[in-house]
């Protein structure tokens, strides 16, 4: 027996035909949905969702449809790995909320010796009063009073909304990578938060149209990140081959890809080589240009050492900084837009995050794979799937 969830179709595997299409680019995969790719006739129509819940307990598949399903799934649960957030806005939950932001806490105390600018930022006031009114959130899913609880929701959403306002304009100002990304999970986290509070009063429609713009700064900025700070001036240097384990062609194509907005990462690829040094260059063995009188071999020893050293930090610096930092920031954007799409269906269909999670809970433990719920279209035409805008 097929369940049904909301007018849709739950299903123990992803279809063939939208395996194939992820596969060939006709479908994207953003975060938990799947969409019709960019340059398609129905571009952004939504073919399915991928919802995880923590409490749903992984179930072994052993069939090759399901063998795909679980490929899909585990670059989905990859994404939420890199992106550091959850899938689904119904886990995001206020306690979600409070351990991010000790997790965060902790990342910034460990930064805080080396850049004087954390060090005013653990100062801030705000976040004294973001701390107070996450931890009244963390309480307020056991308040049975509907009065008191709507009480609580209120007023740590008014505390919220100004506080996120703050920290969208020391985003906006943020011109080294460690603020930057200190600034933006501060940004997303009350962003996040302000938005789950509407959606629990039932401001659905408000709680979308907030997310939406939220979404849409974060994006602009992510990409200032990404073009300013980590590929600055010399972008063409992860095609060498200090990088070629730690940034392979397809990594480095979607990452252009995010900073220009446009899919012309293969342009953008020859761009690079064409700033590269040639092979053929008139430079002999000891990187000194023919002709150019040489260096005694005990100052070029000492000279060498030293570029090294200074070559070996930058190295590092790119793989423990800058590389996570834009691997982060292009699954969160892909994340982000999953988020906006489950506000969409929850405001389509009247659910506060709390309805929506209970009546999940509903479902039969048949109904999953792997941790995840597939709901797909009812109908579907000509075994294509196209999720219509009322829909969703």
């Amino acid at each position: 027996m097929v369940e049904s969830f909301l007018g849709l179709t739950v299903t123990r595997s992803i279809p063939s035909e939208v395996v194939t299409g992820l596969m060939t680019g006709q479908y994207k995969l953003h975060g938990g949905v799947i969409r019709w790719a960019a340059s398609t006739e129905y571009a952004g129509q939504i073919v399915c969702h991928l919802l995880p819940f923590s409490q749903i307990e992984p179930l072994v598949q052993i069939n090759a449809l399901a063998a795909t399903t679980q490929q899909v799934l585990q670059i989905a649960t990859g994404t939420m790995v890199m992106a550091g957030l959850n899938l689904a806005v119904t886990t995001l939950g206020f306690a979600v909320f409070n351990e991010k932001l000790k997790n965060l806490e902790g990342k910034l105390n460990e930064l805080q010796k080396e850049v004087k600018a954390i060090r005013a930022l653990l100062e801030l006031e705000e976040r004294a009063r973001l701390a107070a009114a996450l931890r009244d959130l963390l309480n307020v899913v056991n308040v049975k009073n509907p009065e008191l609880r709507h009480t609580m929701l209120f007023n740590s959403k008014n505390v919220l909304a100004p506080i996120s306002l703050k920290y969208k304009e020391l985003l906006a100002s943020a011109d080294t990578i460690e603020l930057a990304m200190a600034y933006e999970e501060y940004f997303c986290l009350t962003s996040l938060t302000h938005t789950r509070c509407s959606a629990e009063l039932g401001m659905l429609e408000m709680a979308r149209r907030d997310l939406e713009e939220a979404n849409i700064f974060w994006r602009g900025q992510a990409r200032r990140i990404a073009n300013d700070l980590l590929l600055g001036k010399y972008p063409e240097r992860f095609l060498f081959s200090d990088f070629s384990q730690d940034v392979p062609i397809a990594m480095l194509l979607e990452w252009l890809d995010f900073a220009s907005e446009k899919e012309n990462g293969y342009t953008r690829i020859d761009e690079l080589r064409s700033r590269t040094k040639s092979w053929y260059s008139e430079v002999d063995y000891t990187g000194v240009s023919k002709g150019v009188a040489k260096v005694t071999s005990s100052l070029w020893g000492v000279l060498m050492s030293y570029i090294g050293n200074v070559t070996t930090k930058e190295k590092d610096r790119e793989k423990e900084t800058v590389i996570p930092s834009f691997q982060k920031l292009v699954a969160r954007n892909n994340v982000l837009e999953g988020y906006v799409t489950q506000y969409e269906l929850l405001e389509a269909h009247n659910l506060t995050p709390a309805e929506f999670e209970s009546k999940v809970a509903l479902l039969a433990p048949t109904a999953t794979v792997d941790g995840y719920v597939i709901l797909m279209p009812a109908e579907r035409d000509d075994q294509v799937t196209i999720w219509s805008n009322d829909v969703a």
